[in-house]
């Protein structure tokens, strides 16, 4: 794991931590413990705060966790290259989400590799991909 450029993940793995997932939980500690550094959309952010199953003990747990995360909000820049996105690919491939467009910009514009336990929803976007179950270990 790289500390110095650190990745980007998405809500596909704070849900698995959420879920208990030991791979989800260890990034996480590792994060805490400052020996990785972690980006988050906020894109991501609102994904997992929106879901039926995200309670009030959810909401103080991660809000916990996220001052470990680095939040990244959507700027005009990732604005555009994830609207660029989901125009060219939207059409062909109808998985093709706002939140994986986003998550995406970020990582290319800011050269990192992103963490999912979903990558394939992520081919499209030219970026570096690693499935969290691999990446652990």
């Amino acid at each position: 794991m790289n500390q110095e450029t650190g990745i980007i993940i998405d809500s596909t793995v704070l849900n698995s931590y959420k879920n208990g997932d030991a791979c989800a939980r260890k990034l996480i500690i590792d994060a805490v413990d400052g020996d990785i550094n972690i980006s988050v959309s906020t894109v991501s952010i609102m994904n997992i705060w929106s879901r039926d199953t995200f309670d009030r003990k959810s909401e103080i747990g991660f809000t916990g966790i996220f001052s470990f995360l680095k939040i990244i909000s959507l700027d005009g820049d990732v604005a555009r290259y994830a609207g660029g996105s989901l125009r060219e690919y939207i059409e062909t491939d109808s998985l093709v989400g706002v939140e994986q467009a986003v998550v995406a910009a970020h990582a290319v514009l800011m050269g990192k590799d992103i963490v999912t336990n979903e990558p394939d929803r992520y081919v499209q976007f030219n970026s570096n991909v690693r499935f969290l179950g691999n990446y652990i270990d």
